[in-house]
């Protein structure tokens, strides 16, 4: 049997709408692991918003969080890598945000934890552990910031192009409709997926990548399989190898069945 690397996005393509593993993809997952694969799922969201699906998932030891600014090893409880913005390259794309845009809200992911300004809108359940500051700037430790959060009014999916372009020297995306999401050059999901795939003995053949948004891209690309699910982002439809059905279809876990003679 070939062994693979299997990495997967969460919100919206495994994860049910509700935010939720369900029963068949929690099945097909230990089923997975028993059968000699490695599970790694690959998430926008930050540490402390992925360790509940690791222990709902029964034991998902690495995660790659923040859009790959941030790996972390929960059997450990330690973070394995990490690649903040450089100082000056925060300090500069804090003032030409705030100079094109006046009304721009902020955030920041500073290691494990979020900075908000008091007025960066985000669901409760998101930002109950926020620190929150008048403004970024008087809040931040300018060495540790691994991800910018750029609110603005309007859908995130309508601007993000447009900060894209201010910010020439950064990592751009997008993986909700709330915020853009800023991180030093070159970190994506599928650059600490390389590097994890180096040190566990895959090559990029070996790996079958599931996503639905733009932020996926660079990691759908890189692997040797890429699989969208029935409700992903338009782009994404058109840069994967397969489509599955949608997250709450089951998508992913259909697309493993198969894998392992059970579909």
């Amino acid at each position: 049997m070939r062994r693979r690397m299997i990495v997967c996005d969460l919100d919206g393509t495994l994860l049910d709408s509700a935010g939720l593993v369900s029963e068949r993809t929690r099945v097909a997952v230990h089923r997975l692991q028993r059968d000699g694969h490695v599970f790694v799922v690959a998430t926008a969201r930050p540490v402390r918003d992925t360790r509940h699906v690791a222990v709902a998932l029964g034991g998902t030891p690495v995660a790659v969080c923040g859009n790959g600014s941030i790996t972390f090893d929960f059997v450990r409880d330690e973070v394995v890598d990490y690649h903040p913005l450089a100082e000056e390259h925060v300090a500069e794309a804090l003032k030409v945000l705030r100079d094109r845009f006046p009304g721009v809200r902020l955030g920041a992911e500073c290691r494990l934890e979020l900075v908000l300004e008091d007025s960066f809108g985000l669901p409760e359940p998101l930002s109950r552990s926020a620190r929150r500051v008048p403004r970024l700037e008087d809040g931040l430790d300018r060495h540790n910031v691994g991800k910018l959060m750029v609110q603005l009014e309007g859908n995130a999916r309508h601007y993000h192009e447009n900060v894209r372009h201010l910010l020439t020297g950064c990592e751009v995306t997008i993986s909700a409709d709330v915020f853009c999401e800023v991180m030093r050059a070159g970190v994506t999901k599928a650059a600490a997926l390389e590097a994890m795939a180096g040190r566990l003995g895959f090559g990029t053949g070996d790996v079958i990548a599931f996503g639905d948004m733009p932020n996926d891209l660079p990691m759908l690309t890189w692997a040797g399989t890429a699989v969208a699910v029935a409700n992903a982002h338009p782009a994404v439809l058109a840069t994967a190898d397969e489509v599955t059905a949608s997250n709450d279809e089951d998508g992913v876990a259909r697309w493993l069945e198969r894998l392992t003679g059970r579909g």
